[in-house]
């Protein structure tokens, strides 16, 4: 029988907490590693929050979003001396991830009847967040690009909006564009890893 000890809302509480925090140092891990350190174009920083999604639900999901863009904005803000409040607006889009993933994620009962329904859900997942993200986040770079002139490193896809531009589209429309492939990629791959490392704190917790 389990000890009554490891079993209380107390120490479920703590463990929980403590799921939360390292996601988070995690979700910076990612960062650092896929977009600091490879280059790649791509977000990275919601993996270990759609674990957490997963695991724990959507409030824990939403501490851990929340938690990265506001400690993420003060590093920024650390880095340049000034404070930039378009690096907190996007929360907005954390915020929109997590709870369109969870409107799909709350009924991941139904996820593990084969490994394909599985595939389509976390493809479903993707494709609804990722929607969200580029209306959100391109609306969003349209005003900041418009109010400060921001640097390649603090956008991972300002060199596809300037592509675009280049091209003739209107600055508005080429923020939207310029989400589109990038955003849906960075959401199927960490919709993806999301559930992989789900499956593993499910076994191993």
């Amino acid at each position: 029988m389990e000890d009554s000890k490891f079993s209380s809302p107390a120490m479920r509480a703590i463990k929980l907490t403590v799921i939360c925090f390292l996601a988070l140092a995690l979700n910076f891990l990612s960062v650092f590693v896929f977009y600091e350190t490879l280059r790649l174009p791509l977000f990275m920083d919601t993996i270990f929050t759609l674990a957490v999604l997963f695991y724990a639900g959507l409030l824990p999901a939403l501490f851990v979003q929340i938690s990265y863009n506001i400690i993420n904005s003060l590093i920024w803000m650390f880095k340049t001396g000034s404070f930039d409040v378009f690096m907190m607006m996007y929360t907005i889009c954390g915020i929109l991830i997590v709870v369109s993933s969870w409107i799909v994620a709350r009924h991941k009962e139904e996820f593990e009847i084969s490994p394909f329904v599985t595939l389509l859900y976390l493809v479903l997942i993707a494709m609804i967040s990722s929607a969200c993200s580029v209306l959100a986040g391109g609306i969003i770079d349209y005003f900041h690009i418009k109010c400060r002139n921001i640097p390649d490193m603090m956008n991972p896809i300002k060199k596809f909006t300037d592509a675009f531009l280049r091209q003739r589209f209107s600055l508005f429309l080429s923020c939207i564009l310029a989400q589109v492939p990038v955003s849906f990629a960075d959401r199927l791959i960490a919709t993806i890893a999301g559930w992989g490392i789900y499956k593993i704190m499910k076994r191993t917790l």
